[in-house]
């Protein structure tokens, strides 16, 4: 089970996810979050800055951390794909059979009405790939993320300002919470369980044990998936809940996001000029800017 860590603090306490990624391990990320904001109730904002200023200019941000923001605590880590899989009460034959079914329809349809110099392609980092399937349906599989067709990709993002976003936009009737995981472990324990198999030989096959990695972005021309820092978590099974396989190697740290603090969090992430229109390039993260803007205005707000 992941390490869960879930805080009430007092409206003050706006700026806590400061600390979470000046961090060199999972270890003092946690130590972070409960010297500086369990113990310090006193604490008010001017004092909580310096802090975190001076903890800051010890430490680096871990590149092997990803971050994933989901604005209901109670959501599972689950692709869409799965989800709509797990539903229908699919066996994994069945899963299969209906993806490359989704896989093919999705191809030859939207090869005509995507524009070729927007491209994605994805690299299993450190893993070693096979031809065929596998590598013809991974860039597909981003092309269906990306315009909403279910997948067994998950979206994870290396800011985690961007996933604090995903954590509060949406649900302020509950708690929302911040995924960590450590993508280097997740490699170390994926290519211990691979044993020398190439990982895109086992996503058709219905017997291979279930194995999660992160994809790195090699290179990619949309503009959200640029902005959002994005990349993805993939499975070899398409049923595969990847909570419960990513705690098999000990990685993966859940944080809650009180549902008190959603708003304020939101107005200091607009203040960064972390909004819709940032991270959804094009009108519809506009209008859902404006959305915000008018959601988070007061008469005296400091929102531009």
């Amino acid at each position: 089970m992941a390490k869960s860590y879930g805080y009430q603090f007092k409206a003050g306490y706006i700026m806590l996810t400061n600390a979470w990624f000046n961090v060199l391990s999972q270890r003092q990320l946690v130590s972070c979050i409960l010297r500086y904001f369990k113990k310090r109730e006193g604490m008010n904002l001017t004092e909580l800055k310096n802090i975190i200023a001076q903890y800051s200019n010890t430490v680096k941000l871990n590149p092997n951390f990803r971050f994933r923001g989901q604005a209901d605590k109670s959501w599972e880590l689950e692709p869409s794909f799965t989800r709509l899989a797990n539903k229908k009460k699919l066996d994994r034959n069945k899963a299969l059979q209906l993806e490359r079914e989704c896989v093919n329809k999705f191809s030859i349809s939207a090869s005509k009405m995507i524009s070729l110099d927007k491209t994605i392609d994805l690299t299993l980092a450190r893993f070693r790939s096979s031809d065929g399937w596998g590598l013809d349906f991974m860039g597909w599989f981003a092309h269906m993320q990306h315009f909403s067709a279910p997948t067994r990709l998950l979206d994870w993002t290396t800011s985690p300002w961007v996933a604090l976003y995903f954590a509060c936009c949406e649900r302020e009737d509950c708690d929302g919470v911040i995924w960590i995981a450590d993508f280097y472990k997740v490699t170390e324990h994926g290519n211990k369980k691979l044993n020398g198999s190439a990982f895109t030989s086992l996503m058709t096959d219905s017997k291979a044990q279930d194995i999660v990695i992160f994809t790195s972005m090699a290179s990619s021309t949309h503009e959200r998936l640029e902005a959002q820092q994005g990349c993805f978590s993939i499975s070899t099974n398409p049923l595969s809940n990847h909570e419960t396989v990513l705690n098999e190697s000990r990685c993966l740290i859940k944080i809650s996001i009180p549902k008190e603090l959603k708003q304020e969090l939101l107005g200091e992430l607009h203040q960064m000029n972390i909004t819709a229109k940032t991270l959804f390039p094009g009108i519809d993260g506009l209008g859902k800017s404006i959305y915000e803007y008018c959601h988070l205005w007061d008469e005296t707000s400091l929102i531009v």
